[in-house]
């Protein structure tokens, strides 16, 4: 009953916050600096990610639309923004500290967009079909991003997370760090799995009882 509207309230926050920090970026930017920097930044893709599965099951006939419907990629976002969430308050939220508008957009970001969405997963996501063996298939978005950036880092020179950044803190370091990160992200997704199978179990018990 309160799913819907639940969701929907989330796919509005969602999209406002993902392109009014697009606005943001352009604004300081420009357009062609703002899109790479934006789509440069684990928090957007995460957030992005978010805001389309709060939309997805409100618009189930656009394309796409089956996929972020699915218990295994929506738990799989859960485990991204969780990450988001944990990790700039660990590591960043001293390094960036934005006023004015970002500042607001920092709050959603980081400290509003996250929370909602692991609700949601807690309460409206079926969990019955999870298993341990889709934790590998997770992790190739994050492995996939984090390519992509030390790629382009090693090409430009510029890094969006100082803790990946070579310049300033090594390779091997950064090689350290990443593989803390995946091994935390593998962490994470067998937790949400536990938590869902744990879950799911309740559940079933709940209507066998009834």
């Amino acid at each position: 009953m309160l799913m819907k509207p639940y969701r929907s309230v989330g796919a509005a926050l969602g999209w406002f916050t993902c392109i009014a920090q697009y606005w943001l970026n352009v604004q300081q930017f420009g357009l062609p600096g703002a899109t790479i920097t934006y789509f440069g930044f684990f928090t957007m893709l995460g957030n992005i990610q978010v805001a389309v599965a709060f939309a997805a099951p409100l618009f189930p006939q656009f394309p796409g639309a089956a996929f972020f419907n699915r218990p295994g990629v929506r738990t799989a976002i859960a485990v991204y923004i969780f990450v988001v969430d944990v990790i700039f308050y660990l590591l960043l939220r001293k390094v960036y500290d934005p006023s004015g508008f970002g500042a607001v957009l920092n709050l959603f970001l980081h400290y509003i967009m996250p929370p909602l969405y692991v609700l949601d997963w807690l309460a409206f996501v079926r969990k019955q079909s999870l298993r341990y063996k889709q934790i590998i298939y997770w992790q190739i978005f994050p492995l996939a991003y984090a390519f992509a950036t030390m790629l382009r880092g090693a090409l430009t020179g510029y890094y969006p997370y100082p803790f990946l950044d070579v310049g300033k803190v090594g390779s091997g370091q950064v090689a350290i760090n990443i593989a803390v990160l995946a091994a935390f992200f593998i962490l994470l997704s067998a937790g949400f799995v536990a938590v869902g199978r744990i879950l799911a179990g309740l559940q079933e018990k709940r209507l066998t009882a009834a």
